[in-house]
């Protein structure tokens, strides 16, 4: 959840910075331009940071320890150098100035923008059904647990094997996968775009008006949509950042007084009790 509250806030913060009076400056490096972190956002490009190194502005190395508390900080900057393999080799953290948050939050407003491409279902052997879910749920959970990142490309082709699935064999059901794998159905939804989540959500809620899936997770995923529609929720499951004060808040929150008894009807946990993993206090009076 904490990665879902906002799409891609990490890389935003790796490529958002633009003040250019470096202290320490790589040699024989360029440094990402706005209009290079623009164009990555809106071609939504990935890069392997994996062999980045990480240093201050006075050309100090940052340990892994530190990088994994400096990266949800709001205050900090990061000025990203590519080599001449077009791939980044070194990130400078510096104090973020105003103008790197406003560029920041231009950054997550294209992020914001879904840009939605269109299907071709591929192949699929209806008798392997259980097999292709399984697999796709290792993928699917793997890169999510493992601390590797998220690798777009393997939630876009989950979501091609999943959608082909139910198009060429019809939605699945509890006769004839297991209950994990018809939850890997709903999460491959989840963590897809909200064009699919839309497309797919009636026969999603019909799935689990017949006890295939929870009603719990057709409200996360109801919220998320709503979200991403920049719409206020319904039961409170998403939690975004405050990124003027680096600080956990839950999003907005349709009719909090009764929020409670909606969570209860579809089976969640008071919401006092959910956010207090993000260190939320959740103090609205509850209502008959």
């Amino acid at each position: 959840m904490k990665y879902n509250s906002h799409i891609y806030v990490l890389l935003a913060f790796l490529i958002a910075s633009c003040n250019t009076d470096r202290k320490h400056i790589p040699s024989d490096l360029r440094k990402l331009t706005e209009s290079d972190q623009i164009e990555i956002a809106e071609k939504r490009k990935t890069y392997n940071y994996d062999n980045v190194t990480y240093k201050n502005e006075h050309g100090d190395i940052i340990s892994s320890d530190s990088m994994s508390k400096i990266s949800t900080e709001n205050k900090y900057a990061f000025d990203v150098y590519f080599n001449t393999k077009d791939e980044p080799e070194i990130v400078i953290i510096r104090a973020a100035t105003q103008k790197d948050k406003d560029f920041r939050k231009q950054i997550l407003e294209i992020y914001k923008k879904e840009i939605v491409e269109p299907i071709i279902p591929i192949d699929i052997d209806c008798k392997d059904i259980q097999d292709i879910l399984t697999k796709v749920g290792f993928l699917d959970q793997d890169m999510r647990k493992n601390g590797g990142g998220i690798d777009r490309k393997i939630d876009r082709k989950n979501l091609v094997t999943v959608v082909s699935l139910i198009e060429k064999c019809g939605m699945p059901s509890l006769d004839n996968v297991t209950t994990q794998q018809m939850s890997t159905i709903w999460l491959v939804f989840q963590h897809s775009d909200n064009y699919h989540r839309k497309k797919y959500l009636s026969i999603l809620k019909k799935s689990a008006k017949n006890g295939d899936l929870r009603k719990s997770q057709m409200a996360l995923m109801e919220d998320r949509i709503l979200m991403m529609d920049g719409k206020p929720q319904i039961y409170g499951s998403q939690i975004t950042k405050n990124y003027d004060t680096g600080a956990w808040m839950i999003y907005e929150l349709k009719d909090p007084e009764h929020v409670n008894k909606r969570r209860a009807e579809v089976g969640l946990k008071p919401l006092n009790e959910y956010v207090s993993k993000w260190n939320i206090v959740f103090k609205v009076k509850q209502l008959d």
